[in-house]
């Protein structure tokens, strides 16, 4: 019997690291149900009803951690809870990095994280760039790995895993750069697995 994956990828960048990474389960309607108790209990946060449809359209990292860090607490925590794996892979940069050049990284990072994966079918999801060339790119090179059976891109604001995916992008890049104030790693630490990625050929 097949063992199933599901694998949700973003990245997060600043002048310093660029982080590819997201949520490893084996369980979609865990971590659909998981989504669903979260946004019940924001609704019950007092806040105006603009600010809950604002929030809940999207649980978006650069908006929970600039506006609602106790939201983005929670939603951590909620993850630290379930049965499932927080992997990534990092490079420390040295300058700005081009659009190609973040493109090739982006590439063998997400390839690497795939690749590590040991079970027998992998289905991936990625956020999608607005790019059709990249995103044709990416689906075309991560089908070549073996254990992948499909991938696919789609918008964060339309699925649960991906926007759960953005914010621990976010948190394990400020990690990295000593920036993580609120001590949000803390709380998915012991979810979280470094994958090694090899260097790319760029000068990062």
């Amino acid at each position: 019997m097949q063992c199933m994956k599901y694998l949700y990828i973003d990245e997060s960048i600043d002048g310093a690291f660029f982080v590819v990474g997201g949520i490893l389960t084996d369980s979609e309607n865990d971590l659909f149900l998981a989504y669903s108790q979260f946004k019940k209990q924001i609704l019950n946060i007092p806040l105006t009803r603009k600010q809950k449809e604002k929030i809940t359209y999207e649980f978006k990292s650069a908006l929970l951690d600039r506006i609602y860090p106790r939201i983005k607490r929670k939603l951590l925590y909620k993850l630290s809870t379930l049965n499932c794996s927080i992997v990534y892979s990092y490079k420390a940069l040295q300058h700005k990095l081009n659009q190609t050049d973040k493109e090739k990284l982006y590439i063998v990072m997400l390839s690497d994280i795939i690749k590590s994966i040991k079970d027998d079918v992998v289905v991936v999801t990625f956020d999608s760039f607005g790019n059709s060339r990249f995103e044709n790119l990416i689906i075309r090179e991560m089908s070549k790995i073996q254990n992948v059976k499909s991938i696919r891109k789609e918008e964060s604001f339309n699925n649960k895993g991906l926007q759960f995916a953005d914010n621990v992008c976010g948190v394990i890049r400020k990690h990295l750069s000593n920036r993580d104030y609120d001590n949000y790693f803390e709380i998915i630490r012991n979810k979280t697995l470094e994958i090694q990625s090899k260097k790319p050929d760029i000068n990062v």
